[in-house]
Order: structure tokens, then C-alpha cells, then sequence
């Protein structure tokens, strides 16, 4: 039996937010998920009116917006039917939608992912920032960013993208979501100059052994002619995955032009995959991760990764139990 997954899902009324409703319907019609629908509510008080014209017009944009997402979700349930008691409706009151959202989340623990449909970044949102964007940025919950082009189908294919910093922890997150999905899962390394080759068929049934659950691994190395994102990009494209799964490290790690936050957000504005982002651990509060250990987690890699050590309970509580 598979524990519950716990999906926000925001809405601003617009074209564009229906794609992230849309991902979140396919992927709690494919295991077992809530979800809620969320409208954030920014009120403006005019400076000439009274405390008592303030609240009455509160109360009717309460009011009108509550109307508004029932009868969005109404519509969505009959598009899409959900399981009995699988969504909910909530209006939440801020200045910002990325704020609000990241007070809410951190309120309620028990929310899993935010899932949240992007239009992408016109130069004004790239100078002022989007609300995925800083979501992504900023939210400990992790976002899928979607875009506004998507359209519904089965999730089939999960494509994790690592630098092996704390790999064998984040394998373990993205097999627990990838399991009830019963999705593909690939993992693909892009090999900096002067790193090591791996052995990817024994890594392949190394991992199956660890996680009981079959991965193909796709080590190589970056085209140095193109940026990193264009050659993520390229890899997307070849490989059409479901879903794009990125660790994000707001301090800088070895790979930061792949997992600097600003570049994972600025991908979910570029392709038409969804991209799940989730913060990498960090549990010592350093700001890069010693070469040594590094090292030791790449010879681990090479060595059949025989020292498993602890390994941290997941954020994504997608397991089986």
C-alpha cells in the first residue's frame, strides 16, 4: 500500500496555472494523492476608506474568489474524475503568491509537493522574479515547475539529473516517487573534464540491488560547446521524459552552472517538460561539501558502492509501506 502524497497546487484563474493542474490530476490519478487547490488573495485598501468599508469589501473578495476555485475545481473533477475526498479548496491571503505559499507550506509539513503551471520569464519577470522562480528558489517544499504548454498524459519516464554529490540520499527520494508510478527511471551524469569514467552497467545493477528498482544510467561527458542548460536541454528533447527530477543546492556546489537554483528555474521557463526541484540536503550548514568527501562518494560509486551508511528519511513521502 502506498502512503499518501500531499500536492498544493496554485492557481491564478489563468491559462497557464491550468497546466500545473492538470500534471497534478495525472499524477494523483496515477497514486495515491490529495489535492489542494490554492488561490492566493492579494487585498489593496484605498486610503480613504473606513476599517469598516475595508472589511466589507474583503469579505466579498473572500467571498467571490471561494466561489471562483470551487467552481474551477468543479469543472476539473468533472474533465478529470479524482478519487472521493483526493482535493480540497483553500484561499490564502498575502502580498505575494511565492510568499504566501512558502509561509503556508511551512505551517504544514505534511504538504509533499507544490505543483505549479509557469508561463515563462519575460524580461520584466526576469528582473523582478516569477513566482515558480521563487518558489524554486527559496521554497523548502519542492516545486514542480510546469509549463503552460503541457498537456496531460501518463507519467511513464523519470529523468534524474545528478553531480553524485549525496547521490545514493536522492536516488533513494526519486525511486520513492518513481515506484507507484511504475515509471522508467533514468540517471544521467554530465562528466567534467578530468573526472573518472564509470562503470555504468555494474552502477546499473549495483542501484537495482540497492533500491529494488531497475535504473538506467547514462554517464558522459558536458559538450563544451554549448552551455550546460542547451545540452540539458539537448538530452531532454532525445530522451522525452515525463517528468525532469533536479537537486538544488542553494550554496554553490561543484556543479553550479546545472544546480545553482537560478539555472534550474531558468530551465523550467526553457522546455516543455515538467521539472520537480528539490533542495539538496545539507545537513552540516557548510556552503561547499569538502573534496574529500566528494572523492569518497565517487570511489563508492566505483567500489559498488559497499558502504551504504545511514541514509536520511525521505521528503517525499511516496513509499511503499
Amino acid at each position: 500500500m502506498t502512503k499518501r502524497l500531499n500536492l498544493l497546487v496554485p492557481t491564478d484563474f489563468s491559462v497557464a496555472s491550468r497546466a500545473g493542474i492538470r500534471f497534478a490530476v495525472q499524477l494523483a490519478g496515477q497514486q495515491n494523492a490529495h489535492i489542494t487547490f490554492v488561490h492566493v488573495l492579494t487585498l489593496f485598501r484605498r486610503h480613504n476608506w473606513s476599517d469598516r468599508q475595508f472589511e466589507a469589501f474583503a469579505a466579498t473578495e473572500r467571498r467571490c474568489r471561494k466561489e471562483q476555485l470551487d467552481t474551477l475545481v468543479a469543472d476539473v473533477r468533472r474533465r478529470h474524475p479524482l478519487r472521493p475526498g483526493a482535493s480540497s479548496t483553500l484561499v490564502l491571503e498575502g502580498l505575494s503568491a511565492d510568499l504566501a505559499l512558502i509561509d503556508y507550506c511551512q505551517r504544514h509539513p505534511d504538504i509533499d509537493l507544490i505543483c505549479m503551471g509557469t508561463r515563462g520569464a519575460s524580461k520584466v519577470n526576469k528582473l523582478f522574479g516569477t513566482n515558480t522562480g521563487n518558489l524554486i528558489t527559496h521554497s523548502d517544499t519542492p516545486v514542480i515547475a510546469v509549463p503552460a504548454l503541457y498537456r496531460k498524459k501518463q507519467i511513464s519516464r523519470l529523468l534524474y539529473i545528478t553531480d553524485l554529490i549525496h547521490g545514493q540520499e536522492e536516488l533513494k527520494e526519486v525511486v520513492a516517487l518513481a515506484k507507484p508510478l511504475h515509471a522508467r527511471l533514468s540517471v544521467l551524469h554530465l562528466m567534467q573534464p578530468g573526472e573518472l569514467n564509470f562503470d555504468t552497467r555494474l552502477l546499473q545493477k549495483v542501484w537495482k540491488k540497492e533500491f529494488g528498482y531497475p535504473v538506467d544510467v547514462d554517464f558522459r561527458p558536458a559538450n563544451s560547446n554549448i552551455t550546460v542548460v542547451a545540452d540539458l536541454e539537448q538530452t531532454i528533447r532525445r530522451l522525452r521524459p515525463s517528468l525532469v527530477v533536479m537537486f538544488s543546492n542553494r550554496r554553490r556546489t561543484l556543479f553550479e552552472a546545472i544546480f545553482y537554483p537560478s539555472h534550474a528555474e531558468r530551465l523550467s521557463f526553457r522546455t516543455r517538460t515538467p521539472i520537480l526541484v528539490m533542495g539538496k540536503n545539507d545537513p552540516n550548514g557548510v556552503q561547499d561539501r569538502p573534496k574529500e568527501e566528494e572523492s569518497v562518494m565517487r570511489s563508492d560509486l566505483r567500489t559498488k558502492s559497499r558502504s551504504r551508511g545511514r541514509q536520511p528519511a525521505t521528503r517525499l513521502k511516496a513509499r511503499q509501506s
